[in-house]
């Protein structure tokens, strides 16, 4: 029971950043126009914030015209959720091994 908590709560956590990490890259372009004042920085913070959205766009992409290519603008705490999902579960199957390393894996 303690081994699954604590698998639990690390896939929580990477859904967790995952959640911020998009959302910052949703309004990536308003964000660095407001801090940096600099053509460059809002083009790097926008690339930055692409590559982030980058799960959602492809699985929108993949789903046709179900979603709108304006999910961004239209309803963003939708495009974040799910790249929150995707991000996350997808940094967590990547870092598990380095995670647990200690912990034996079962076989079933």
């Amino acid at each position: 029971m303690k081994e699954s908590a604590k698998y639990v709560a690390t896939i929580i956590l990477f859904v967790a950043i995952s959640f911020v990490l998009s959302w910052f890259a949703v309004y990536s372009y308003w964000y660095s126009a407001r801090i940096f004042h600099s053509v460059a920085a809002v083009r790097v913070c926008d690339t930055l914030g692409s590559f982030i959205l980058l799960p959602a766009r492809a699985v929108f992409w993949l789903l046709g015209d179900i979603f709108d290519q304006s999910a961004p603008l239209s309803d963003p705490i939708t495009y974040v959720a799910v790249n929150a999902g995707l991000l996350g579960s997808l940094a967590y199957s990547v870092c598990r091994r380095w995670l647990f390393a200690s912990a034996p894996e079962r076989r079933h």
